[in-house]
C-alpha cells in the first residue's frame, strides 16, 4: 500500500513539475509581447485596471503622455500618477503601474496552462497505476 501511495504521488509531483516547468517557458516567452501590446494600444485603460493597487484612498490613476518632437514620429514619455482631489500629483507610479502590468501579464499567459495542466497531471497517475494492476500479467 505504502508504494502504491508513494509511487502516485511521485508521479504527480512529477507531473506537475513538468507542466509548470513548461507553462511557464510558455509564460515567460509571451508575457512581454502580451503585456507590451496591452500597455502600447490602450495604456489608460491598461493603468486604470490596477488603480486600487497603486493608488490609495483618495486619490485617482491619471495617465498622461508628453511628445517631445513634433516634426517626426518623435518620442513621447508616459506618466502615470496619483493625484488627489484639488489635482496635485500625490506620487508617480510610472515604473510600479508597468511593473504591475508585467506581472499581471505573465500570470494571465501562465495560470491558464498551469492550472489545467496540473489538474491533468494530479488526475493521470492513478489512472495509470489502476490500469496497470488491472491488466492480467500473461507472463505467469
Amino acid at each position: 500500500m505504502k508504494n502504491r501511495f508513494g509511487g502516485i504521488l511521485a508521479g504527480q509531483i512529477i507531473g506537475l513539475v513538468i507542466v509548470c516547468s513548461i507553462s511557464g517557458f510558455i509564460a515567460l516567452t509571451t508575457f512581454g509581447a502580451v503585456g507590451g501590446i496591452s500597455i502600447a494600444t490602450a495604456p489608460e485603460p491598461t493603468f486604470k485596471l490596477f488603480a486600487p493597487i497603486l493608488c490609495a484612498d483618495g486619490t485617482e490613476l491619471q495617465y498622461r503622455s508628453e511628445r517631445y518632437s513634433y516634426h517626426e514620429p518623435g518620442e513621447s514619455t508616459p506618466f502615470v500618477e496619483c493625484i488627489d482631489s484639488s489635482g496635485n500629483v500625490v506620487k508617480d507610479v510610472t515604473g510600479a503601474a508597468i511593473l504591475v502590468s508585467m506581472i499581471a501579464s505573465f500570470l494571465a499567459c501562465f495560470l491558464p496552462l498551469c492550472i489545467p495542466g496540473g489538474a491533468i497531471a494530479l488526475i493521470v497517475p492513478p489512472i495509470l497505476l489502476r490500469r496497470k494492476n488491472k491488466s492480467p500479467n500473461l507472463i505467469d
